[in-house]
């Protein structure tokens, strides 16, 4: 017995120890009431228990809005306590500077494989002995080029369809000659307005353009019908109510050239020029408010067309001279190169040809007008 005690008192004596009891009291299962029993309806529930005097229980630590712990932060010192700070901020360094780059040593350069070097021109416009301040100098603005223009000119006229007449008022003069208080014819017809629209065509340029143009006029001559039975105490031989019309439309094609160099070098606004070609007149004879067709004594419409020549000489006024930043402006808006007035003065002879059966509708005369190149 005295073993047995012996070894059993050993084997409490280095037995591990028992664990800790839960910091939380073990919920007692359904059914099982508490040890001090329940609490009687009506009675106070029992106090918590309060630790006992001289041990300080766990403090809780304060909440947000959202009942959220905050958690204390502790003090640190303000790291810019003791620093001191100069009253002039100190110069920056003085670091030298390589005047180039040396290359690095890793990059393996083609020394055979350089850049050209630059031409005689280019060096000329970059050189500060060329132009001052190293600037190319200003030699003006490059006008756009120049292929076409466009005239429209206006002169007196009258077709020379008499000429072959002879003496005295032939039929035309009879129809539209000066009148006496009769309505008889007592002299030439007066010149009328001539309306000239041209263009051109500058194909090459020989110290000026020289080009193919065309150009289209219109004349158009009106008078009182004759009455051809008057009556015996008339005072006229003329209706009022009726009138004649003659009209002249001559189309031409034209070779011209004009002489630009003094105006394009030495800045002179004089350009001379000269045209030459062939023309067609058409013409037509009308009578009445309605412009209706008359007819000849064969019963034939009064209508046709003359072939002929013509030339015109004339001289231009440059009109870039009298402000010449408003020029380079419209030539760079719309393409404008220079506007002139010009006078010229016009042979025309739309004959025929010579021939004696046509008839003659052309005349010499001269016209003013205005030109636009672009």
């Amino acid at each position: 017995m005295s073993l047995i005690a012996a070894h059993l008192a050993a084997t409490l004596c280095f037995a591990a120890p028992p664990p800790p009891p839960p910091t939380e009291p073990a919920t007692e299962p359904e059914g099982e009431a508490s040890p001090e029993g329940p609490a009687e309806e009506g009675e106070a529930p029992p106090p918590p228990e309060t630790p006992a005097e001289g041990v300080e229980g766990p403090a809780e630590p304060p909440v947000d809005e959202r009942y959220d712990p905050v958690l204390p932060y502790g003090e640190s010192e303000d790291p810019a306590e003791g620093l001191q700070y100069a009253e002039e901020t100190p110069p920056p360094a003085d670091i030298q500077y390589a005047e180039e780059t040396p290359p690095s040593g890793d990059v393996d350069y083609d020394q055979s494989r350089q850049r050209p070097a630059p031409n005689d021109d280019a060096l000329a416009r970059e050189s500060d002995e060329a132009d001052d301040l190293g600037e190319r100098e200003f030699q003006g603005r490059e006008e756009s080029p120049q292929r076409f223009a466009v005239e429209i000119k206006f002169g007196p006229y009258l077709p020379n369809v008499d000429q072959r007449a002879g003496s005295g008022l032939g039929p035309y003069a009879t129809v539209f000659g000066e009148t006496d208080d009769m309505g008889v014819a007592i002299d030439q017809p007066k010149q009328g307005l001539y309306s000239v629209l041209g263009f051109e065509w500058q194909f090459v340029d020989l110290a000026g353009p020289l080009s193919i143009g065309t150009t289209v006029g219109f004349f158009r001559d009106t008078a009182d019908a004759i009455i051809t039975e008057p009556a015996a105490d008339a005072t006229t031989i003329r209706s009022s109510a009726d009138s004649a019309a003659f009209s002249v439309i001559p189309v031409t094609l034209l070779l011209g050239y004009r002489f630009e160099l003094m105006a394009d070098r030495w800045r002179v606004p004089l350009v001379p020029y000269a045209r030459g070609g062939v023309g067609y007149g058409f013409w037509i004879a009308t009578k009445g408010a309605r412009n209706d067709r008359t007819t000849n004594e064969a019963g034939e419409d009064s209508r046709g067309g003359t072939w002929g020549w013509q030339a015109n000489l004339g001289l231009m006024l440059r009109l870039d001279f009298i402000e010449r930043a408003a020029g380079l402006e419209l030539d760079r808006a719309v393409g404008i190169n220079h506007t002139y007035l010009f006078g010229e003065w016009q042979f025309s002879r739309l004959d025929g040809f010579g021939s004696d059966t046509s008839m003659v509708v052309g005349d010499d005369t001269y016209l003013l007008g205005l030109a636009v190149e672009f």
